[in-house]
Parts: C-alpha cells; structure tokens; sequence
C-alpha cells in the first residue's frame, strides 16, 4: 500500500467517466484516488457557462489539499486535456503535489483570430456551439461530455492556456508528458513544448510518452492499457514506497 495520493482530473464539458480506466488502475494499484466534478460539470451546458477559470483552479487546488491531509507521501494531479493544464497551475499553489501526469495539456496561447471569432458570435446574441463527437479512435469507447460547448467557456479555457504559458518556467515537479498522435482537439505540440520548456529551465524531470493509436480523450482510447501501464511505473518512481509499476 502506497501513501500517495493521486487526484484525476477530467476536461471541459466532460465528467470522471473520461478518466475511468486511469482511476480503477490507480486504485487497483493501492493509490488513494478523487476523480472530483468540476465545477459546472455533469449536470447542464448552462451551469458551465457559468463558472470561470479562477473556480475549476480553485475546486483543483481543494481537492488536492483534502486528498493531501489523508497520503503522507504527498499528491500527484493527472489531468486529461484542460485537467491537465490545471494540474500544471495547481503545481504551483500547492507545496504538497508530487508530480503531475499532463495528457493532451493546453499550454500553448490561444490562437487570437479564433478568440476574435468567439468574441463575435458572443456580441451576436450566440451562447453556444455544438460540441461535436468526442474525439476517440475506438469504435467501442464512449465519452459522457457535453453536446453543446459554452462559448464564454471556451474564452475560459483559453485564458487558462494563456496563465500556463506565461507559467511554463516556473513548474518544477516532475511531469509525465502525454500526447495523442491522433488528437484532433489539441495540438500535440503542447507536450512537446511543455517537455522543452521545462527541460531547458532546468525543472523536471520530464517523461514524455506518445499514445501512437489514440485520439484526444486517451484514457478511453485505444492506448489506455500502455497509458495506464506507463502511468503506473512513473509514479512508482516518484515514491519510496512500494507500489505495482504495471
């Protein structure tokens, strides 16, 4: 049994679902696990587009002190997609979190003329978007996230990517990269610019790992068993305590 604690944290417009896999082998593995809702998720499009980028940082940097005051060895966030980004940020707030697995992160700014755009259909009178499919390679997976995607919320998520841009240099804890070859929502780039960053600051150590077979939502994809696998040996690594690698 390890003492580490580990907090999973799903993307924008998604729920807890879209990390299953990843949570039943952190805890099958002896990992205290929280998979919590972000604020505005899992009940209506229009409660998200409610909440800002400073509330799901905020939910983030509680449930990692909660999770935190139970697992002696401290807390690692892996975050899928906007989790991730938040993960990175909350790194930096909370002494108490050990690494952080970042997966298909945003990191990179907003591109400005797509910001323009929303900004426009907003001054239009429009509030929303359809969401589109989720992005997944496996024709048996499926994800629980939103049809319709707030505009504000996306506006939201861009600021995020911005703050951790901006913050790139200053995250020091060990970081497990992760992109998808496949992802049609984020640029794997990110990664690989989060992997650089970090590396040429002299902060890390970075673990980067590329999902060859899967799209954006990859703990539902079809790389899940290789990404559970690798998660699993490099937390092993960041504890002394004994701890299945997979």
């Amino acid at each position: 049994m390890t003492y580490l604690g580990v907090v999973c944290v799903h993307g924008l417009g998604g729920t807890p679902h879209s990390v299953m896999p990843l949570t039943t082998a952190l805890h099958a593995a002896g990992y205290a696990t929280v998979a919590p809702h972000l604020p505005g998720h899992g009940t209506q499009p229009g409660d998200l587009a409610e909440c800002t980028w400073d509330d799901w940082m905020r939910a983030v940097v509680v449930t990692v002190d909660e999770l935190a005051r139970r697992c002696s060895d401290g807390v690692v966030v892996v975050g899928q997609s906007m989790g991730a980004t938040l993960g990175l940020l909350a790194s930096l707030e909370c002494s108490n979190i050990r690494g952080v697995a970042a997966i298909n992160p945003l990191v990179l700014p907003p591109d400005p003329d797509a910001t323009e755009h929303i900004e426009y259909l907003l001054g239009r009178g429009l509030s929303m978007q359809p969401a589109g499919k989720p992005d997944l390679r496996d024709p048996a997976a499926h994800d629980t996230a939103y049809a319709e995607m707030p505009l504000r919320s996306l506006l939201e998520l861009g600021r995020g990517a911005a703050s951790a841009n901006a913050a790139l240099t200053a995250i020091d804890v060990p970081v497990l990269a992760v992109s998808s070859d496949h992802d049609s929502v984020v640029d794997p780039a990110n990664a690989d610019t989060l992997a650089a960053t970090m590396t040429s600051a002299g902060h890390g150590p970075v673990t980067r790992l590329r999902l060859p077979n899967s799209g954006h939502v990859a703990a539902l994809d079809l790389d899940r068993e290789l990404l559970c696998r690798k998660l699993l040996t490099w937390l092993a690594n960041l504890t002394d305590a004994s701890a299945p690698a997979g």
